[in-house]
């Protein structure tokens, strides 16, 4: 396709300005936007990936309908029946070949999205009890600082997929709710954080972190894990090169 890359100048310059129908040299039918496939189970997180990288490629209104299908007579007919075609290639190509046999063969991005989400998803209501549940089941039980708190990340990311916090439609809104909201979420995680560290290693920070007013924000609140993770290795590695030094002293003096 021979899209227009328009130009305009600004403060004596040119600066490129893209258009919607502009494809990479690189871009192709047989690209692949995304490693996640669609195996049926996981369409949230599919559809995730998928549009994260149409975004990226300044195509997702393609699917959302922003860019509507133009007229016959109008210039942009072809190349938007040439982008459809594109994206059309790149959401099959990130289905399952045991699933995308069953996919009905449609020519426009918009149908097929809707046709693949009507098929494969569910109702969010039992993955979201699921994840709370996981949540208040995750402890740390021996694991390092970085892989607890990715498992706990995990597991926050997709629950905040499913429970969006709402944005204030009213005009002229000053009430701060968006924030209030955000600000309770990240209090909730500090709290589950906290109660999943280990008792006996952690328990005296944890204790400390409780008693500050106001919380501290959940980055501010791993830090201080993590340093004091490293302090007891440090510790700890000390502690038995010292048994180390003294074992190997006794077996001189026995000998």
């Amino acid at each position: 396709m021979a899209a227009e890359n328009r130009e305009s100048s600004e403060r004596g310059g040119m600066k490129k300005i893209h258009s919607p129908y502009d494809l990479h040299a690189s871009d192709n039918p047989g690209s692949i936007i995304t490693q996640v496939q669609l195996r049926g189970e996981n369409y949230d997180e599919w559809a995730r990936a998928v549009r994260v990288s149409l975004r990226a490629r300044r195509k997702w209104g393609f699917v959302d309908g922003t860019h509507e299908k133009p007229g016959d007579d109008e210039p942009e007919f072809e190349d938007w029946w040439t982008v459809q075609s594109m994206i059309v290639s790149w959401i099959l190509n990130t289905i399952e070949p045991t699933l995308r046999s069953t996919v009905a063969y449609v020519e426009d991005a918009q149908t097929l999205w809707k046709e693949i989400e009507e098929r494969f998803s569910v109702a969010n209501g039992p993955r979201i009890q699921q994840l709370k549940a996981e949540l208040a089941n995750c402890k740390q039980d021996g694991m390092t600082m970085v892989n607890y708190y990715g498992k706990l990340k995990t597991l926050w990311d997709e629950l905040g997929n499913y429970e969006q916090i709402p944005v204030c439609t009213c005009n002229g809104c000053t009430c701060g709710i968006k924030y209030k909201l955000e600000k309770r979420r990240e209090e909730e995680k500090v709290h589950q954080f906290l109660m999943g560290l280990d008792e006996g290693t952690y328990g005296t920070m944890r204790s400390n972190i409780l008693a500050t007013d106001p919380l501290l924000p959940l980055n501010r609140v791993y830090s201080m894990a993590i340093q004091e993770e490293r302090m007891k290795n440090i510790t700890r590695s000390k502690e038995e090169k010292g048994m180390v030094v003294g074992f190997l002293a006794q077996a001189r003096t026995r000998g």
